[in-house]
């Protein structure tokens, strides 16, 4: 099995063709390694936008690229032709999350009207593996960097730019191999099958309303803590920053407030239930009479 390491720069912008805001890739880097992680390939596109010729101060400030180094690119379509011919069809194609790996698809989807990818067969998110394995105490949810990365395993970066393509698919190509074990990796390898591409494009919600049929007595129920007895909700529940929120006082005299947070997932839904005491309303101060 051979490893396709991609990186993408692209340029974001509003535009009318299409029909909103268009991240359009402006470059595209690849390493290649074979089965024993040694480099075999480098693979490397600049492309010529055609949605919004001007190119923001923030990717020029961030990669380098202006509109003048973009003059001589070629098409979205020659560039996805030429990563065909470079990705062996059973290769596993691997990302440094799987952002790129959206704004490929969406690229796609205004290119070729299709949300599929031409050229991609497998694929694996790299730093939803690698991360674990390098820095196994960054919280829940949070990103470890590219090159914070490649720092914490000791890789040099010399000579690497960093936010330039081919540069970044290196260094993800260097940290994937000083972290890789296949036993470990296969379970993170995804076929580009048709669920495949339902789990990417699956955009995840919170329910805002107790009656969505999802809604589980047991989730809208808590337990006092100071004496155990059932809270159920006294109020009409409310919609409040993604969670439904309801007044809970108990017999016992104590006041809470309950909130729920339910979030659908693509196949799965996940629940966060927080119980907090009432803060008592301030007084308000009777105004004073006019002399």
């Amino acid at each position: 099995m051979q490893y396709v390491l991609m990186d993408l720069e692209w340029n974001g912008s509003y535009s009318k063709r299409a029909h909103g805001y268009f991240n359009e890739i402006i470059e595209i880097g690849a390493t290649k390694l074979d089965e024993n992680l040694q480099k075999i390939g480098s693979f490397h596109y600049m492309i010529k936008p055609v949605v919004s010729k001007k190119i923001t101060n923030i990717v020029t400030d961030l990669t380098g690229i202006e509109a003048s180094t973009l003059e001589d690119g070629g098409t979205f379509e020659e560039a996805m032709a030429a990563l065909k011919a470079f990705v062996p069809r059973d290769a596993v194609v691997l990302t440094w999350s799987n952002t790129d790996l959206l704004v490929l698809v969406e690229n796609c989807r205004f290119f070729f009207r299709r949300e599929r990818i031409p050229f991609l067969g497998f694929y694996a998110d790299a730093q939803a593996y690698c991360q674990p394995r390098i820095a196994a105490d960054v919280p829940a949810g949070q990103q470890l960097g590219l090159t914070k990365a490649g720092e914490l395993l000791g890789i040099s970066l010399e000579g690497l730019e960093a936010h330039r393509a081919v540069d970044d698919s290196e260094l993800t190509a260097r940290i994937f191999a000083a972290t890789f074990d296949k036993p470990s990796f296969e379970a993170f390898v995804k076929r580009a099958d048709e669920d495949f591409y339902k789990r990417l494009l699956y955009k995840p919600h919170f329910i805002s309303h107790v009656g969505n049929p999802l809604v589980k007595p047991e989730y809208l129920t808590f337990e006092c803590p100071a004496c155990g007895k059932t809270l159920k909700a006294q109020s009409k529940w409310r919609y409040s920053g993604r969670m439904l929120c309801a007044d809970m006082p108990c017999s016992c005299g104590k006041k809470y407030v309950g909130r729920v947070q339910i979030k659908v997932l693509y196949d799965d839904v996940a629940v966060r239930r927080k119980l907090t005491e009432a803060k008592p309303k301030e007084e308000t101060a009777p105004a004073k009479a006019e002399e």
